[in-house]
């Protein structure tokens, strides 16, 4: 057996638990926490059983396994690249909200007297 397919399988454990009890304390979502626990357990998947990446490869028509796994890591990418994009938008858009209601409540008009 290959040190890696030691090594992973426990990190995904480790992984796996982490986001399970983040998920307990209502830091994370159940769509987020049942994404990542896919994600690590295809990691548990490929690294005890390397050839298995051959017949996820060959269902979606790419012919070698390392590449499907390249193409899914390089989509899971760009997908958290959009989402961090999203929430950085609406961060950004109740930053503007936050600022507009401060600015309209200390407003001073002309009549305000300085003392």
């Amino acid at each position: 057996m290959l040190i890696y397919s030691i090594i992973f399988p426990i990190l995904s454990i480790i992984a796996i638990i982490v986001f399970f009890f983040r998920f307990r304390s209502g830091k994370s979502s159940l769509s987020s926490f049942l994404i990542w626990l896919v994600i690590w357990i295809f990691v548990i998947i490929f690294s005890i059983f390397p050839e298995s990446s051959v017949i996820f490869a060959r269902a979606f028509g790419i012919t070698r396994g390392l590449d499907f796994l390249i193409i899914v890591a390089l989509a899971f990418i760009f997908y958290l690249g959009v989402k961090l994009f999203y929430k950085l938008d609406k961060l950004e858009d109740n930053m503007n909200k936050i600022v507009k209601e401060v600015a309209i409540s200390n407003e001073i008009t002309l009549d305000d007297k300085e003392e």
